[in-house]
């Protein structure tokens, strides 16, 4: 009977991995559409892990690894942000503003401009994998349908 368990979780298994590289397939899509990059550290660390085992149960979890997840997936409520990552940001983006005189802004007054508007509106979500599992849910089960799971 061992060999039966055996097929039974690599079926399992195998279907895990090809629901979770879809998965991550679509986030990375949507996150290039959505522009949601900045060293692009979101981008690269989403990854799904498949876990367990038959008597405990599988596991498929999938997301980005990276410290600011939090904040992309769930925005922010308006509140005072630190000024050294918006100064990294605005740096990293190459901006380039000026006053309405057309004088040119330094890198610290345009990223004091972005922090006082995240003071006041905060940061929209972009739960790009909480939309992805909605629109593939079909999918999903009808996957894990194939191998017999309920």
């Amino acid at each position: 009977m061992p060999d039966i368990w055996s097929l039974i979780y690599n079926e399992i298994t195998k279907a895990l991995h090809e629901i979770g590289s879809t998965l991550v397939k679509d986030a990375k899509r949507v996150i290039l559409d959505k522009e949601i990059k900045d060293k692009g550290d979101f981008y690269r660390n989403t990854t799904y892990i498949v876990s367990g085992n038959l008597d405990k149960g599988m596991r498929l979890q999938y997301g980005s690894n990276v410290a600011h997840e939090p904040y992309v997936l769930g925005g922010k409520e308006p509140s005072w942000t630190p000024l050294a990552p918006i100064v990294g940001w605005v740096q990293r983006r190459g901006l380039s503003w000026t006053d309405k005189q057309g004088n040119l802004l330094t890198i610290e007054q345009m990223a004091r401009m972005i922090i006082h508007k995240i003071k006041r509106e905060g940061i929209a979500a972009r739960n790009v994998f909480a939309d992805i599992l909605k629109d593939r849910n079909s999918y999903i089960m009808r996957r894990l349908k194939a191998i017999g799971a309920n």
